[in-house]
Order: structure tokens, then sequence, then C-alpha cells
């Protein structure tokens, strides 16, 4: 008994060691990049006009500032293509650029918006802490470029690869955003 007392304890001691030495990842899923609101369904009829009203947005929460380069936005379909290496330019979104930042990384707390629409004067940076991004959804992708199904999908965070940092997924009808 006391050999295997002093062996358990020898494992945990051993384990707690090798869990300290190993550094926290910022590259865990939902530990860097985080959903924090989708605007899943326009009032009234889905419209070319009112793409803007499906958005997804993300924060950095990861304590450190993150390149945002090559992150995709998607809904369940385009990522699903994405994870089978079929890549589709259809209902995705892909940070290139941030405006009035001159990189791509954003700094921990800010947010990134990503609307399926336009806006005159394109993308822009509001509230010193949000950037807020147009796809131009087009018109052939979806519902008149609205590519969020209002009753049941998954709005989808990812590494270009498909590795995500978060999801959200709502499966009724009846909302226009969703919350965490």
């Amino acid at each position: 008994m006391r050999y295997k007392s002093a062996a358990i304890l020898s494992a945990a001691a051993l384990a707690a060691g090798l869990v300290g030495a190993v550094p926290a990842s910022a590259d865990v899923p939902g530990d860097v990049l985080r959903i924090v609101e989708v605007g899943t369904d326009a009032m009234g009829a889905d419209t070319y006009a009112n793409r803007n009203r499906e958005f997804v947005r993300f924060q950095n929460v990861s304590g450190s500032p993150v390149d945002v380069a090559g992150v995709l936005v998607e809904d369940n379909w385009a990522h699903a293509k994405t994870l089978s290496g079929a890549a589709h330019s259809c209902n995705t979104y892909k940070v290139v650029d941030l405006p009035d930042n001159g990189t791509t990384t954003i700094a921990n707390g800010e947010y990134v918006t990503v609307y399926n629409g336009t806006r005159v004067g394109g993308d822009r940076k509001v509230n010193g802490n949000e950037y807020q991004l147009f796809a131009n959804s087009d018109a052939d992708c979806g519902t008149a470029g609205q590519f969020y199904n209002n009753d049941a999908d998954t709005a989808w965070v990812t590494k270009s690869d498909g590795t995500a940092y978060s999801s959200k997924s709502w499966d009724w009808n009846g909302g226009y955003t969703v919350k965490p």
C-alpha cells in the first residue's frame, strides 16, 4: 500500500509539474476570438438592400494582440466546404485588411463585425474599438446576398484552414440576433 500511495503521489507531482511547464496556448479555440453576437434574420423580407442586418461580431479575448489576417467568417455550408478542402467564395468573408490600422492586428478587447452587405465609404473603425467590415456578399449566394439561414444555421469564425476559433448555432426562427 505504501508503495502504491507513493507512486500515485509521485505521478501526480510529475503531472502537475508538466502541466505547469507547458505554456498556455493562444490558439485554443474560443480563447482567442469569441463570437459575441450574430445577426441572423433581417426584419421583413430578405432583400439585397437589408443584407447588413446579417452580421457576425467577434472579440479578441486572448489577453494579447491577435493578427486576424486570413480569418474566415462563414455559415455552416461554407464551413463544411472549407473543411473538405473545397473552399468556396459564397457565404465566406476573409479578413485581409483593417481600416485605420495599418496592420491586421487587433488589440485585446477589440471587436470585428462582418456585415453581409455594403456601406458607402467602405470599411471603418468606430468607437475606437470596433472594426466594421462589409462583405458585399453576392446576390447569387444565399437569398439576395443574405446567407445565414433564419431558422437553423451556425456562424463560424475560423483560421484559414477551417480550425474554429468560435461558433454560434441557432435552431429557431423569430429573432433577429443571437448572443451567447
